[in-house]
């Protein structure tokens, strides 16, 4: 098992974006990235497959939950306003190591990143080196979201230029990132609260080749397709079109109306410049 995680810290910023009082402002760039071998850990996990029925768009109490060894899909209602259809996991944070779900074709490896900022704290630490001494890992969660026992998470303080955050690419086999194919999915879904004291906004990130240094558009100034979100210290589950996600408005445009979901490279979740944060994401997915 290789567990290795690696910084790029080129390219990633917000600018002009705010919900509520919070407002997360980008520099010139700083970017998050990984895979295997050239990015972050490499662990291999197995297939999981479940079925999850919700009944409303808060902490589930009344959840079930099946498993068995076929692909990673999960059917859900999430009450009035409707919800995801299908859902088809990437992962469930369950086995508690930094690869994703190894479903579908995707091979990626959780990741954090952040600004920089002198004496500024992030958890997990970000290892520029690749030296696989910080892997990533997931947080147990006290209590349970109802069967969901672990929960990708970062926290930290002091980050003054842009933020700090998390994430991972699609596909990023022995380290070389590559496109992910995701036009059959309608977008992404997953659940998502802050700790007690945490700034309660976060925005999640896409790329593809118009925003990502791996296509030919954006060298330094990669504005990815994004969307910010109010958040709260309960659990809420967000159900995001691939339609829906702007560009930030700071860097170099992508060329496109929308995200090319024929070619992403990496999900990522960021807070801007805030005195502590403290974000979860669980289960996430892709949906119909």
């Amino acid at each position: 098992m290789k567990n290795r995680i690696f910084l790029h810290g080129l390219n990633l910023a917000l600018c002009g974006l705010a919900v509520a009082a919070f407002v997360a402002c980008g520099d010139d760039g700083g970017e998050g990235s990984g895979g295997a071998g050239g990015g972050s850990g490499s662990t291999t996990s197995g297939s999981v497959s479940s079925t999850t029925t919700t009944t409303g768009t808060t902490d589930p109490t009344t959840t079930t939950t099946t498993s068995s060894s076929s692909a990673a899909s999960t059917s859900a209602t999430t009450g009035t306003g409707g919800g995801p259809q299908s859902i088809e996991l990437i992962d469930d944070m369950e086995d508690n190591d930094n690869a994703i779900l190894a479903e579908g074709g995707r091979v990626g490896y959780w990741y954090t990143f952040n600004d920089e900022t002198a004496g500024a704290t992030q958890n997990p630490p970000p290892d520029p080196e690749g030296t696989g001494e910080t892997p990533f890992t997931m947080t147990e969660l006290a209590p349970a979201r109802g069967q969901s026992t672990t929960a990708a998470r970062s926290w930290g303080s002091g980050f003054e230029t842009w933020g700090a955050g998390f994430g991972f690419d699609l596909n990023s086999p022995e380290g070389t990132k590559a496109a992910y194919d995701a036009s059959t999915y309608t977008g992404i879904t997953f659940w998502a609260k802050v700790g007690a004291g945490s700034v309660k906004s976060a925005t999640v990130m896409i790329s593809d080749p118009g925003t990502d240094t791996a296509g030919t558009v954006c060298t330094t100034e990669c504005d990815k397709w994004q969307k910010t979100l109010a958040l709260t210290e309960e659990w809420q589950q967000f159900t995001i079109p691939f339609a829906e996600l702007k560009q930030g408005g700071w860097g170099t445009p992508a060329g496109t109306e929308q995200i090319d979901a024929t070619q992403l490279y990496s999900i990522q979740f960021q807070v801007g410049v805030a005195p502590e944060f403290d974000l979860y994401i669980d289960d996430l997915g892709f949906y119909n």
